[in-house]
């Protein structure tokens, strides 16, 4: 199944039957695949989402939504390559481009990696939702992010059916595919660092674009930009015992709902685990490619209201596996898909603190945000 294959509906009502992925696929959609962090009730019968998920959705590629860093300026982004280690929750590199191809500021990053979007000039990134009933007027799809593993994270042996490459002189590897209907599927993993690994995974429309080479001078171009801890606008009092924060995403939801939904103006996630997610023999992102809850997790969401198909209601509420506060347009709330009774994760909601959304010198660093 592509992604672009499978829309998960939403309505202002309350939460719709999810569709199978055959019907939508027989119905002949192509759209994005919109893997929203689902809240699904008892028996798959009913499910909120996040945002209006478009039938057609079209987004300018090199068009931004939430407020991000800078761009490094050429001269101060070479100066040195990223460093394989760093503080807690710290992002390490910035936006920057190289020919056609962009990457954006890193929005996510957790006790292993740092996530970030990839943009082509001339290919639609379905990272925004729109209006259904708008028209689609774009040309071929892009769906394409870059992953900067901590050393010692990710296992190039199991890339399988890799070709050997060079990137700036590094060792890299490299895969290129047609699976869930892409024209082209391409993963170039490469060692940025001393036993530190990156890797972009860019599935488009076009088989020709972006080419293998051009992924490749995308890759030789990552370099450091100034340590910048993660700021979320929330503070949280209570957490379960036993649990540890694992991923922190600002501007988006965690792991790859976050890139699938990079521009829809949400406004932070907070990913806790007991036992902690693995450091060591990753392939992927916490939750895999689909953005699946990752084991033993419960996630913290910060969200306009009008990105969530629940109904504002006073005081907090709960449904199968989460529960809802809502605070002057915001919408916070818990996930747990039934690993938290509904008294912890009311608890977590009481204890958190709402600073201003809309002003990001207000954040606070996501290591002090805690506890």
């Amino acid at each position: 199944m592509r992604m672009q294959d499978l829309v998960e509906l939403a309505t202002s009502e309350p939460p719709p039957l999810r569709y199978a992925a055959d019907d939508i696929v027989a119905s002949g959609q192509r759209v994005q695949r919109r893997r929203r962090r689902a809240w699904v009730a008892s028996g798959g019968a009913a499910v909120a989402v996040l945002g209006v998920v478009a039938a057609a959705v079209v987004v300018p590629a090199l068009t931004g939504g939430a407020p991000q860093r800078q761009e490094q300026p050429a001269a101060v982004a070479a100066a040195q390559p990223v460093p394989a280690t760093a503080e807690p929750f710290t992002f390490t590199f910035g936006a920057y481009r190289v020919g056609k191809l962009r990457v954006a500021q890193p929005v996510d990053v957790s006790t292993a990696y740092q996530l970030a979007s990839v943009y082509a000039d001339g290919l639609d990134t379905n990272d925004k939702a729109v209006d259904g009933e708008a028209p689609r007027q774009g040309g071929p799809d892009l769906y394409a992010y870059l992953t900067v593993y901590r050393a010692g994270a990710y296992d190039p042996t199991k890339l399988t059916g890799a070709r050997q490459v060079t990137v700036d002189g590094r060792p890299g590897l490299e895969v290129t595919d047609t699976e869930h209907g892409w024209a082209a599927r391409r993963t170039l993993a490469w060692q940025y660092n001393t036993d530190a690994w990156a890797v972009i995974k860019a599935s488009s429309d076009d088989a020709a674009y972006p080419s293998a080479k051009e992924l490749r001078d995308l890759a030789a171009g990552l370099r450091a930009a100034p340590p910048a801890v993660a700021k979320v606008p929330v503070r949280l009092g209570y957490v379960p015992a036993g649990y540890r924060l694992d991923e922190v995403a600002v501007h988006a939801m965690t792991g790859l709902n976050g890139i699938a939904s990079a521009r829809d103006g949400n406004h932070a996630g907070l990913l806790f685990s007991k036992p902690g997610q693995p450091t060591t023999g990753l392939t992927v992102p916490f939750g895999g490619e689909d953005g699946d809850d990752p084991p033993g997790s419960f996630v913290v969401y910060v969200v306009p209201a009008a990105n969530s198909n629940q109904q504002p209601s006073p005081g907090l509420s709960c449904e199968a596996g989460f529960c809802n506060r809502w605070v002057d347009g915001v919408n916070i709330q818990v996930s747990s898909g039934g690993r938290l009774t509904d008294a912890e994760m009311r608890k977590i909601l009481e204890a958190v603190t709402l600073g201003n959304v809309r002003d990001d010198s207000t954040w606070t660093e996501v290591t002090a945000a805690i506890g």
